[in-house]
């Protein structure tokens, strides 16, 4: 598989308690089963944005000591098990505040972007983040951070008009070489962790889930430029 560039360090890591496998990054799934209305139910519906920095803060802890914190040191470079991968979670989720009950959606991108720019002030990183309003350019910033071995938080936007509501963007799975569609995703969160290149088209490689998915960048810059708000709402944390 070409690799255009790509994370350097093994992505987050957990063992999931139902079938002992391991992860491909953390998963609002493992709140699955929560009573109706309870906070863990908005954690498993609501949590996408929570989860992508919760694993972006992570992952910058494996590669560095600078990045250690008193809400992630105890969870560095090995493999969580669930319920440690999820008081990892609770931690993060705690620092941003919560997701209210009667929320209609998650994490905004601006509290994302706030958030970021919080936990690095309190640490002295020399790091800062914005969401990445302007369009031109996107691509070029992804390779950017990823060459820079940071994780990019992308969102693919919501479909705010009802003509819209079946539209998103194909996740792909690869096996033997090719690539399947297996589902149609927006208003959701997503860690690109590298870029693939396979002929004259460029993939995204994809943590979501704690699976490991790729996004056609040509299918993803069509969706944002077609559909009503795409570029704001469907853009990166851009981080420097």
């Amino acid at each position: 598989m070409p690799e255009l560039v790509g994370l350097r360090k093994p992505y987050i890591q957990v063992r999931r308690t139902d079938s002992d496998c391991i992860t491909y990054g953390g998963d609002q799934g493992f709140f699955g089963g929560a009573p109706v209305g309870s906070e863990d139910e908005r954690k498993k519906n609501m949590g996408c944005g929570i989860i992508a920095l919760a694993d972006l803060f992570l992952y910058l802890a494996n590669k560095s000591e600078e990045y250690h914190t008193e809400k992630n040191r105890n969870y560095v470079n090995r493999i969580l098990t669930q319920e440690e991968y999820k008081k990892y979670y609770n931690v993060i989720y705690q620092f941003l505040g919560g997701i209210k009950a009667g929320a209609k959606g998650g994490l905004s991108c601006i509290r994302l972007q706030r958030s970021f720019n919080r936990m690095a002030h309190r640490n002295h990183w020399e790091l800062r983040a914005k969401w990445g309003l302007r369009s031109k350019g996107l691509y070029d910033r992804i390779e950017e951070m990823l060459g820079k071995d940071i994780p990019v938080i992308l969102c693919v936007p919501m479909m705010l008009r009802k003509k819209d509501k079946p539209h998103g963007i194909v996740f792909y799975r690869k096996k033997n070489g090719e690539y399947s569609k297996a589902c149609i995703v927006s208003a959701h969160y997503v860690v690109i962790t590298g870029v693939i290149v396979e002929g004259e088209s460029k993939y995204l490689r994809i943590s979501s889930w704690g699976e490991e998915y790729y996004v056609n960048w040509n299918e993803y810059d069509i969706l944002i430029h077609t559909h009503f708000l795409g570029i704001i709402l469907g853009n990166i944390l851009y981080i420097r």
